[in-house]
């Protein structure tokens, strides 16, 4: 009962915020398409984005050019189109966004598959053959470490496997080159890398060990031109199924075989992280406020947001979300002002929704928008992919300011009676306005819209919330039914 009354709280401060979110730009103003903003990049005070423009409605001619490159300032004027990179309705698909040398590169097809950087406009977004030697490389996975960029390629000179998923070297102004490497045998990458320690680890497989070890942790080191392996995770020919690299007080985390891992990039250092045994299908790994915010599931709550302190070698559930969906599925962090911002799931659907934590409790900031996605901050303000229900998957913003109890609390309403039975009265001021009734576990029990001053109930006795929407803002008050 008490992890009920929990989460009702919760529940009345989620709520209290809604509203909040505003709509930057509806780039595909066909109705309930979308545009599908993703890749949000900051740089020198803008985002950088893809997007698509099917109906053509934002797009220069008025005309479907399929999925580019657009830019944001956070205005609406702001927000435009960037370049038409692979001409007419074919979609240039920009993807792998990062900067390097202050400047923003990102992979896109124009036809083949390379690199290209932009400066915000058309005549500055152009094409960096990186290994004009090849057509189509697909450079991604990009890593930087003392000042050379390094990526995977998809394609090298040569044939048959040798040429899928090799690490490439760049100085930003020469071309490409294959890494040195001074082994037997050569690499095939299949995860994004990471800079730890002055090397770079992944989780790839080794031609001349693949037989032996299979696909496992490994790392390159530029000044020995050297793979290495760090740990068979995975004993034998099994592969370990390596992701979410993440470094938190010098220490390497991962997730493998659905369980959270750790290394100092020793073998012996490199271990199952004890206080999460108990958990699996470990995901969305995101380190903050020195602690690991992790998605796990301990096979009876479900999907929910975790978090270890390494301090006190704990690891603790601070969503504990339940009801119809109890799966809270946390991903798509960012960090702001005190707060981890982050996409999860409440408990009345499996629509994501936008949430923050503290490190110790979670608060649901809206209900309204859900496919919450990309979480980016520019000028103290958080931007991301976000869906009304009227304008398909467009860009939102949300500015934390205004997340405050003063904030939204300008329409004050009386219930009454409270306690109640059979109905309870609301002012005439929000008639036409819609409303949901939620009980102790968060499940939506009732909804519609008011039409009279009266809302007929037909609950069992407890503890309610009741939710209204109006113009103005989203009103929450407690109702008893006796």
């Amino acid at each position: 009962m008490r992890k009920k009354l929990l989460l009702f709280t919760s529940l009345i401060s989620a709520i209290a915020f809604n509203a909040q979110i505003t709509l930057v730009k509806e780039i595909n103003n066909n109705g309930t398409s979308s545009s599908n903003p993703s890749n949000l990049t900051v740089l020198d005070g803008k985002i950088f984005f893809s997007a698509d423009d099917s109906n053509g409605s934002n797009t220069p001619g008025g005309a479907d050019l399929g999925k580019e490159l657009w830019i944001t300032d956070g205005s609406t004027e702001g927000t435009t189109f960037v370049k038409d990179i692979k001409p007419g309705s074919g979609s240039g698909n920009p993807f792998n966004f990062f900067t390097f040398n202050n400047k923003l590169y990102f992979t896109a097809n124009d036809g083949s598959t390379e690199l290209w950087t932009s400066n915000g406009t058309e005549a500055g977004t152009t094409k960096v053959d990186i290994m004009p030697t090849i057509t189509g490389e697909a450079p991604q996975r990009f890593a930087e470490l003392n000042g050379m960029a390094y990526f995977t390629v998809g394609s090298q000179p040569g044939s048959g496997a040798e040429t899928t998923n090799k690490l490439i070297e760049w100085d930003g102004v020469n071309n490409a080159v294959q890494v040195a490497d001074i082994g037997d045998g050569y690499e095939s990458i299949l995860t994004n890398m990471v800079v730890y320690k002055d090397a770079l680890y992944m989780y790839m497989n080794y031609s001349t060990q693949d037989a032996t070890y299979g696909n496992e942790l490994y790392k390159y080191t530029p000044t020995t031109d050297t793979f290495t392996l760090i740990k068979d995770v995975d004993a034998g020919t099994g592969d370990a199924s390596i992701s979410n690299f993440t470094i938190l007080n010098d220490i390497l985390y991962f997730e493998a075989d659905n369980a959270l891992w750790q290394t100092d990039g020793t073998e012996t250092g490199t271990i199952a992280v004890a206080p999460a045994a108990s958990l699996s299908g470990i995901a969305n790994v995101y380190a903050w406020n020195s602690k690991l915010f992790f998605e796990g599931d301990d096979g009876t709550t479900g999907d929910q947001l975790y978090v270890l302190d390494p301090a006190l070698n704990t690891v603790t559930n601070i969503s504990n979300i339940s009801g119809d969906n109890k799966n809270h599925d946390p991903s798509d962090y960012a960090a702001y002002d005190g707060y981890l911002y982050y996409r999860g799931e409440d408990a009345n659907d499996t629509s994501g929704h936008l949430f923050r934590t503290n490190g110790t409790t979670i608060e649901q900031i809206d209900n309204l928008i859900k496919d919450i996605d990309e979480i980016t901050v520019l000028n103290n303000i958080l931007y991301f992919e976000g869906d009304d229900g009227k304008s398909g998957n467009e860009l939102y913003s949300l500015n934390p300011a205004t997340l405050s109890t003063e904030n939204v609390s300008a329409e004050i309403i009386k219930v009454f009676p409270n306690p109640a039975s059979e109905y309870i009265m609301v002012p005439q001021s929000l008639l036409k306005s819609t409303y949901i009734i939620y009980d102790i576990s968060g499940k939506s029990v009732s909804e519609g819209v008011i039409s009279s001053e009266k809302i007929d109930l037909n609950l069992n006795s407890g503890l309610y919330i009741l939710q209204v929407q109006t113009n103005l803002n989203t009103i929450t008050k407690k109702i008893m039914v006796k």
